[in-house]
């Protein structure tokens, strides 16, 4: 809104204390009319000021609130469109007029919001030689002193109105080398002043205090806190030289079992990260970090460590977002020393602990060590690997369900890399997933799914075969692993379907045709249930497969046809499957990434999907044949997915 604007409002005023504000812009105008000057910002301002000079008298203090507030509410409007040479010269009488707003006691607290304002746009004009001149001269350090002071008032919109004040002044630094604002470090530690003060307060309080709701409610901390974040948020993180103090208060605050304030200590970590993930200030991070883990609490402490945890999880977030190569390589000796709290007795500690090793998995291994990895982020790669897999060790075995949730985000993380780094913890994990007595069987299985999905399901039936056909002494059937494929397979080899999965089908299906019509027994049914499980994954390997010029020909295509006639309980799987392989590579195409993204994601460019489509289309005739002949011969409340499947081909069927 601008100075017209925002004064136009005040002319027409709507509320009965808005008028007195509108009688004095009116007299301001009258007198720059008379002595025919425009109405400009200076101007106005110029004509202000003289009024403040009638309604507060410094020795005197305010000799009229009334003209006082109107003017102070005014020069707050009109001070920020002043130009800042003027607003420099001035500076020391604005702040000797402004004086008893600010230091009187009984002020009330729309006048000294006002003022607070006028502060506000005189410091943003400043520049490097004010800032430099010291507190005990009136100069711009005094009048930082001041909003810092009304930053923890028990007036909450004073105190917000300070804050921001605070805030806007420390992200506009005048020009110079420094990253931080030249008060930066005042109010930095200014902040931590208030905060220590709070703490100590805080403490004789609760030993005096046999009331615990007493001892629980702590505005003077709460409002520390808010300061502090403050001036975290708006120089660039938090000044590089108070670093350290400031994770000590912090953490100190956490201890507390008001769960409010601990929060609120978060967020003020959360706020000095912000503050440094850009390129300007990124440079603190380190130096934070290590003052972050040099706080290490015990193994033991189940009251800060989660809290600990957490902060060096975000904290790492932030580093990989700003240095990811750099992050990325100290991922083993984060993994290490993070890991160690799993085998907390602590419940709450183990889940602090796994979320933060899954927070370092997804965040902090950058795409391009997992598609074009050099020798060192391969060396990572293994020891990352090698300290998951030492996590299914018997020392962590109480937070096995937790590491569980690790593995899980370490096979998405690796994606096919997954192959061959991974495939000890695939072994690991099968075993246990196959002992009765095992009861992590759920968390097993998503593990599990996750390698079907990084690793492809080639690689874990290398590692854990079915043996449903051909099985040995001690080699037990692992017909439960059938579930988890069907959930999880994609992007992977058609061919590899055809080489295990179709044997395997028409394997069982003969042993059901030789039953004849004798009454099925449970041997049977279970090989009809096989027969059906595998066919339902079908559609997983029909989902953006790889090699399908290879896996789809003459010979497969006629094999679906068949079995589309004399299979019924597996032609909707056939069916949803022959949809599949139009409907995703038409996905691909119509995707808005790039191609670098979509090959790192899916394993195929857009020219592969092209070609999928194209050789597909060479084969829609026949299959659109034989689906309507399917169809015609089905019920019709069955036809739905065969009408689909129809339909796809359709839309692929090269015009003559």
């Amino acid at each position: 809104m601008s100075l017209e604007d925002k004064l136009e409002k005040i002319r027409s005023p709507k509320l009965q204390n808005q008028k007195e504000t509108a009688v004095v812009l009116s007299a301001v105008e009258d007198t720059l009319k008379d002595q025919s000057h425009s109405a400009t910002p200076t101007a106005y301002f110029a004509a202000l000021l003289a009024l403040l000079s009638q309604a507060i008298v410094p020795p005197d203090g305010i000799v009229n609130k009334e003209l006082a507030s109107s003017v102070v509410y005014l020069l707050d409007l009109v001070t920020s469109h002043v130009p800042a040479a003027l607003l420099r010269f001035k500076f020391s009488q604005i702040l000797t007029s402004l004086g008893p707003t600010l230091t009187s006691q009984d002020v009330e607290a729309p006048l000294l919001r006002s003022s607070i304002g006028c502060l506000e746009s005189l410091l943003l004009a400043q520049d490097s030689t004010a800032w430099a001149l010291p507190q005990a001269q009136i100069s711009p350090r005094r009048a930082i002193a001041g909003l810092l002071a009304f930053a923890s008032d028990h007036r909450p919109k004073v105190r917000k109105r300070a804050q921001d004040a605070i805030t806007q002044v420390l992200k506009h630094p005048p020009p110079g080398p420094s990253l931080d604002h030249p008060v930066a470090d005042m109010c930095a530690e200014a902040a931590l002043g208030t905060l220590s003060d709070s703490l100590d307060e805080s403490s004789r309080k609760k030993k005096k205090s046999r009331d615990h709701e007493q001892g629980q409610h702590q505005p003077g901390l709460i409002h520390a806190l808010h300061l502090v974040k403050t001036v975290a948020s708006a120089s660039g993180g938090w000044p590089s030289k108070s670093m350290e103090p400031l994770c000590e208060a912090l953490m100190g605050v956490s201890r507390s079992n008001n769960e409010y304030l601990s929060m609120a200590a978060f967020e003020v970590f959360e706020a000095v990260f912000n503050g440094m993930a850009d390129q300007f200030s990124s440079s603190k991070l380190p130096r934070l970090m290590e003052a972050v883990t040099e706080l290490k609490p015990s193994q033991n402490d189940s009251q800060l460590l989660p809290s600990w945890i957490a902060v060096i999880s975000r904290g790492y977030n932030v580093s990989a977002q700003i240095s990811p190569e750099d992050t990325f390589h100290k991922l083993p000796m984060l993994f290490g020393m993070v890991s160690e709290f799993l085998s907390s007795a602590s419940h709450e500690i183990r889940v602090s602990a796994s979320d933060c090793l899954i927070s370092f998995l997804v965040n902090c291994i950058p795409d391009k060590t997992v598609s074009e990895p050099s020798i060192s982020d391969e060396k990572v790669l293994e020891r990352l690997a090698q300290a998951a897999e030492n996590l299914l060790s018997v020392k962590y075995q109480g937070a096995w369900i937790e590491v569980f949730h690790v593995q899980s985000a370490l096979f998405e993380a690796f994606r096919w890399r997954a192959n061959p780094l991974a495939r000890n913890i695939v072994n690991i994990i099968g075993e246990l997933r196959a002992s009765e007595s095992f009861n992590g069987k759920k968390e097993a299985d998503a593990v599990l799914g996750s390698a079907v999905q990084a690793m492809g399901p080639e690689a874990v039936l290398e590692i854990l075969p079915l043996n449903l056909t051909t099985s040995g002494a001690g080699q037990s059937g692992r017909a439960w692993l059938l579930p988890i494929l069907r959930d999880n397979v994609i992007n992977t080899n058609l061919a590899h379907f055809r080489s295990e999965f179709v044997p395997l089908s028409e394997a069982m299906y003969q042993r059901v045709i030789d039953n004849g019509d004798s009454a099925k027994t449970m041997e049977i049914k279970i090989f009809e249930t096989i027969v059906q499980q595998t066919w339902a994954l079908f559609p997983g390997y029909c989902n953006l497969p790889l090699g399908l010029d290879e896996a789809f020909d003459q010979g497969f295509a006629e094999l679906l046809s068949n079995l589309l006639y004399s299979q019924p309980e597996i032609r909707a799987d056939i069916c949803r499957g022959l949809q599949t392989l139009v409907d995703s590579n038409r996905d691909i195409l119509a995707a808005e990434a790039n191609e670098e993204e979509i090959r790192f994601r899916n394993r195929i460019t857009k020219s592969i999907a092209q070609a999928n489509l194209e050789l597909l289309a060479t084969f829609a005739g026949n299959l659109l044949a034989v689906l309507f002949n399917v169809y015609s011969q089905t019920l019709p409340q069955f036809r739905g997915f065969i009408l689909q499947c129809i339909n796809a081909y359709l839309s692929i069927t090269k015009e003559k």
